[in-house]
């Protein structure tokens, strides 16, 4: 082998430290097992809360069990998600997405597209200065994939004139709505994860489902 001759090749005091590191690789199964029993009883709670509401939806979408995914990186970090509802095609989309992001944040976000997007943002306009959008954000990015809670990213909605918010979907052609609950606050350990996703979702579906 040959021989490092470049100094910063070397490991650094820093490094040297994180190598000694192990309480996080310990610890970190029974907490994404944890993360998991929460999102299965979002789930079951979600089911029992569309029962009987198919109308409503775009044809298609799933509403009798969700789609639950354990990822070892997204951008370096473990993540869960749940999507329930869902409906994933080419053209359209409709999905109530929980992604749990390790080291980051717990969200709830509805992700619409398709040919019903101009109603959509009608809607969502009309109910911008609603209280129940209260600490809710737009996404900006290009893709809806994007999940950096960053001010290019996203836009709060009730901050932000309409006439940008309208702008942005017509530039990036979907609507993400996310509702974050970052780990370093105080109040996240005794959050309710199932009643906080079936809030979020309701407050969601009073501008998005059809009446």
């Amino acid at each position: 082998m040959d021989k490092i001759r470049d100094d910063n090749a070397q490991w650094s005091p820093h490094e040297m430290e994180m190598l000694t590191h192990v309480e996080v690789f310990q610890h970190k199964p029974g907490i994404m097992k944890k993360g998991e029993d929460y999102l299965k009883a979002l789930e079951q709670a979600m089911v029992k809360e569309l029962a009987g509401n198919e109308s409503c939806f775009p044809a298609g979408t799933k509403l009798q069990s969700g789609q639950l995914v354990r990822g070892e990186n997204h951008k370096g970090f473990p993540y869960l998600s749940l999507d329930i509802p869902q409906k994933f095609s080419k053209t359209e989309m409709f999905a109530y997405r929980t992604l749990f992001w390790w080291g980051h944040y717990l969200g709830f976000s509805l992700i619409l597209k398709g040919e019903k997007l101009p109603d959509y943002v009608d809607r969502l306009l009309a109910h911008k200065n609603d209280p129940m959008l209260a600490g809710v954000y737009l996404a900006a990015a290009p893709t809806p994939w994007e999940w950096n809670p960053s001010n290019d990213n996203f836009k709060q909605v009730r901050t932000t004139p309409g006439e940008e918010l309208k702008s942005i979907v017509e530039s990036i052609e979907y609507i993400k709505l996310c509702r974050f609950f970052p780990f370093e606050d105080a109040s996240f350990s005794s959050l309710d994860w199932v009643e906080t996703g079936l809030t979020a979702w309701r407050d969601y579906s009073k501008f998005a489902l059809e009446d």
